[in-house]
């Protein structure tokens, strides 16, 4: 019964009391009126042997037999009568109306009345006269009455009894479903508008019939309903709004994100050229000045052509971070010289806000890639100057178990905490509203957050309004033997003499080639340049049975590609040749191709140092394969 629904309870509830008191009535009359025709019968059958009685008695007392067989027959011509049998004081039989079969006499009921003598005396006066003693008993009259027609009236009574329960029971059920109808039929109409309105379709009124609580209900549904869909219909528009302007904004996300990368990439390919062959010849320049009036001028031009291409490299790190262009390569180092650098790069612009910028001294040993590394810190001690007023700016490393913490702290102007996370976004600048880029880009910290992310750490800031602000980040501690083993790998490689190679420089910029020529053939590598790709091929040949390092730039003019003039040089050839890829165009796909095609790619601007150590290496490399296999012809990359 816990599983049965409303209608099935109420048609329960509604049926079972007139079930139950229509069959107990029924049972009850039927079964009096079967009693009432069992005691008709027994009436029926004592009547017929008292009215026999008066006519008997003369003929037992005279001994007739044939009169008392008369009688006998005449009594048995009732329908119901079976028999009658008439016996004397002794009980001997002297009269029977018929005999019966076995099958008779089981539905028999025998009826047996004395006939008794009457005795009257006479006198002279009736009130004298009396009855004399007790009558006396001469025979005895048997009425066997059948009981089939008994039978049969209490059977008509039964059915009788049966098809009006029956009736009644269809009747009081056919009652039940037309209450039970009333009381569900509202009940399923608010189900079912609550069903649609949970689907949210929209809600149709209910029609409210009859009154009393239903009445309540219907209208207290209608009302709700209505104000529910209402508050629905309302809260779609709001969401529908809110989608539109979350598109539009999305949309025009996408078009600044799609405009910076357009500009990076013609900031990139356009300004590294220039700032590659100015580092290029300023490291030339730097070593033929050597122990010459003009080196502390030199010294001072390669400083300043460092932080331009720094700066530069800061406006362009967006866009090298998106394409995973940058790998973390940990390695054991000091931090103290890092802060010496770094108090070193920032000590004028320091000097020129009044503030006094100091790094605190520490032994600590990090593992980690100590450029990116530097190159937070650098971002980090640039903003601080930038926003503090007065006061001092700090660099200091703080144990912590297993980690070095290191911070930045400054007395600055604050960061208000709900924009703690928004300074770590692009383009994104605290009292900058003019954009006025003197103030720079509004891209440190997004770099800062980046790189960070490179190296496994997170920068984590602590600031309030006017009381300064504390940047820190967290890197692995190291231990002294690291050092020491570093420093003797770097020592062994440093006393390796550099080989002389051949190098093949392919470029379509006139400066770029006589950049890389001045600094290459300071290495003491013999330099070849070539504007394009057929006129490398006429340089390698001209290099007959030599191992040529090639510098090729990754576009070319007339759209070649450095990877198919690559391709073409180790076809036509049957000489080692390496290749290595020099470019300033960072997009993914770009990388992807580069990659795929199997050369190592180098993004302008390239350091002198970083081109002087990726030439040796590769220099000692092609000597270490030519010496272990003369013969062999394969191009190695």
């Amino acid at each position: 019964m816990k599983t049965w629904g409303i209608r099935a309870r109420v048609l329960f509830l509604a049926l079972l009391p007139s079930a139950l008191i229509l069959v107990t009535l029924v049972t009850y009359f039927t079964y009096t009126r079967i009693a009432e025709v069992d005691t008709a019968l027994a009436q029926h059958g004592l009547s017929i042997a008292r009215q026999l009685g008066p006519g008997t008695e003369f003929a037992l007392f005279a001994g007739d037999r044939a009169a008392l067989q008369r009688l006998a027959d005449a009594a048995a011509r009732d329908s119901d009568v079976a028999r009658v049998t008439i016996t004397d004081r002794e009980g001997r039989v002297l009269a029977v109306s018929r005999p019966l079969e076995a099958a008779q006499v089981r539905d028999l009921v025998e009826f047996t009345h004395p006939v008794v003598e009457t005795r009257l005396i006479t006198t002279d006066t009736p009130e004298q006269m009396k009855a004399s003693g007790t009558p006396a008993k001469i025979g005895e009259i048997t009425v066997a009455i059948s009981r089939a027609t008994a039978y049969a009236e209490q059977r008509r009574l039964l059915l009788i009894g049966l098809a009006l329960g029956l009736g009644c029971v269809l009747i009081a059920l056919a009652l039940a479903f037309i209450i039970g109808n009333s009381v569900i039929q509202p009940i399923q109409r608010l189900a079912s508008a609550m069903a649609e309105l949970s689907d949210g379709k929209p809600p149709v009124p209910l029609t409210t019939t009859g009154g009393g609580e239903f009445k309540t209900l219907n209208e207290g549904f209608n009302e709700m309903a209505a104000r529910l869909h209402a508050s629905t219909r309302e809260l779609e528009l709001r969401i529908d709004e809110a989608t539109r302007e979350l598109i539009a904004q999305k949309d025009a996300a996408e078009q600044a994100t799609s405009a910076k990368s357009r500009f990076i990439a013609a900031a990139s390919h356009d300004l590294r050229q220039p700032l590659h062959a100015i580092g290029l010849f300023t490291a030339t320049l730097q070593r033929r000045a050597r122990g010459a009036d003009l080196e502390p001028v030199v010294r001072d031009l390669a400083q300043a052509v460092s932080v331009m291409v720094r700066l530069f490299e800061s406006l362009l790190d967006i866009s090298r971070l998106d394409a995973g262009t940058l790998r973390a390569e940990p390695q054991p180092f000091r931090l103290e010289p890092l802060f010496t650098q770094v108090l070193a790069e920032y000590a004028d612009q320091a000097a020129q806000k009044q503030l006094r910028l100091h790094v605190r001294p520490t032994a600590v040993v990090v593992v980690t890639d100590e450029l990116l590394l530097h190159r937070i810190l650098g971002n980090l001690v640039a903003n601080a100057i930038r926003y503090t007023r007065t006061g001092s700016v700090m660099v200091a490393a703080r144990l912590r178990g297993a980690e070095v913490q290191i911070e930045v702290r400054d007395s600055g102007i604050g960061i208000p905490i709900d924009k703690q996370v928004a300074i770590f976004e692009e383009f994104y600048q605290i009292g900058n509203v003019a954009r006025d880029r003197s103030q720079g880009l509004g891209l440190g910290l997004a770099i800062v957050a980046r790189v960070a992310h490179l190296l496994g750490t997170q920068v984590v800031v602590r600031s309030a309004l006017n009381r300064g602000s504390v940047f820190s980040l967290r890197v692995p501690r190291g231990g002294e033997h690291l050092i020491a083993a570093r420093y003797d790998q770097a020592r062994m490689g440093s006393q390796r003499p550099s080989p002389l190679i051949p190098v093949l420089v392919v470029d379509d910029d006139p400066l770029v080639l006589a950049s890389n020529r001045a600094l290459l053939t300071e290495l003491g590598c013999e330099v070849i340049t070539a504007n394009n790709g057929d006129a490398a091929q006429a340089a390698l040949a001209a290099m007959a049975g030599k191992f040529v390092l090639v510098l090729c730039d990754l576009w070319l003019s007339d759209d070649q590609s450095g990877i198919d003039v690559l391709h073409r040089l180790a076809a036509l050839t049957t000489m080692s040749v390496s290749g290595i890829l020099i470019s300033g165009d960072t997009r993914p796909e770009t990388i992807r191709a580069a990659r795929e095609a199997g050369f190592p790619l180098l993004h302008k601007p390239v350091s002198p140092a970083k081109l002087r150590a990726v030439v040796t290496n590769l220099a000692w490399k092609m000597h270490k394969k030519s010496a272990a296999d003369p013969g062999d012809e394969n191009t190695a990359r």
